[in-house]
């Protein structure tokens, strides 16, 4: 029987129950879809000019000497300048297109539970006829417990007209999983048939009283959130919904996403690293550039002709030492 996967909507019941047990419902279609934190401020133009280049031809005299390496100077630091701020820039634009390719988003570090229990393969019963390998599918859920730790149920309930509204089918998988659970590291999923079968049931979760740590609030809107995306994706089996559903979540909530203050510091790490660097590597271009064009001047002072006043001395300082 395929599932129904064409209406939706109604709203999320956030569920509340007596029990130390934490639980919530869900309506396809409605969930709180955490994204990733954004920035959206465009900022102002702006821009660098590029220094003209040197004149072709050398400086004559010291005072020209100077005048050269203050240009070349300030035009060296402003090119560095504009490099660090287009780099910081292709790095940003470049994180910023790699968190549009998913709409869900983990800020919390997460540490896999440590369960006693192994995995067990029995954790699925289908009601509806919905799971067309549940062999295949229990294979399938191992992933989200290697990852988590946490052992997966899912129970797809066919409709039963006593639960008539959300908070009584909140309270009655929380009584399912005490009757039928015998552990605290189960995350169990409960799937309740509309009234009319062509409707997406109502949708709820129990976590056990070890599995808050990971499957926490945020890490439960994650999950819902890739049930939205995959329940009415009509090129997908049940097996395949599931599968990529537990998959995906495992995924997104045991690994932090990269949120845009974390770019903002690798950004300024790397734009540090490279001005350390970029400062040395100009220090010593402008030294040797010094040292060059000080060694050409000396040259050039060496091959000017002296005048007529350096002769008279010379030949003053001779002929008093003659005497």
């Amino acid at each position: 029987m395929p599932r129904p996967g064409t209406g939706g909507g109604g709203h999320r019941s956030s569920g509340g129950h007596s029990s130390s047990r934490v639980g919530g419902g869900h309506h396809v279609g409605s969930s709180s879809r955490p994204t990733r934190s954004r920035s959206s401020s465009h900022g102002s133009g702006g821009g660098y000019h590029r220094q003209p280049p040197p004149p072709i031809g050398g400086y004559h005299g010291y005072h020209g000497y100077r005048r050269n390496v203050y240009t070349s100077s300030s035009s060296g630091l402003g090119t560095l300048i504009a490099c660090l701020i287009v780099f910081a820039v292709v790095i940003f634009s470049f994180f910023m297109i790699a968190s549009d390719d998913s709409d869900v988003a983990s800020t919390i570090n997460r540490e896999k539970i440590e369960n006693p229990v192994a995995y067990d393969n029995n954790c699925i019963r289908d009601e509806l006829g919905y799971i067309e390998n549940q062999g295949k599918l229990s294979k399938n859920l191992k992933n989200f417990y290697n990852k988590t730790g946490i052992q997966p149920y899912i129970y797809l309930k066919s409709y039963d007209e006593t639960l008539t509204s959300d908070s009584q089918k909140d309270d009655y998988a929380q009584s399912w999983y005490e009757q039928n659970i015998d552990n605290e590291d189960t995350f169990l999923f409960v799937y309740y048939e509309d009234q009319d079968p062509n409707e997406i049931g109502y949708m709820a979760y129990v976590n056990g009283k070890q599995v808050t740590s990971v499957m926490d609030g945020e890490a439960v809107d994650i999950f819902w959130n890739y049930i939205d995306r995959y329940w009415t994706d009509d090129s997908l089996s049940t097996v395949e919904v599931f599968t990529k559903t537990f998959n995906s979540t495992a995924n997104t909530i045991m690994e932090k996403s990269t949120t845009s203050n974390d770019i903002i510091k690798i950004i300024c790490i790397i734009v540090g690293i490279v001005i350390v660097i970029g400062g040395i590597i100009y220090i010593l271009r402008m030294k040797f550039k010094r040292d060059k064009e000080k060694a050409k001047e000396t040259v050039e002072i060496l091959k000017t002709p002296l005048d007529k006043s350096d002769e008279l001395r010379d030949k003053y300082l001779n002929e008093e030492g003659k005497e």
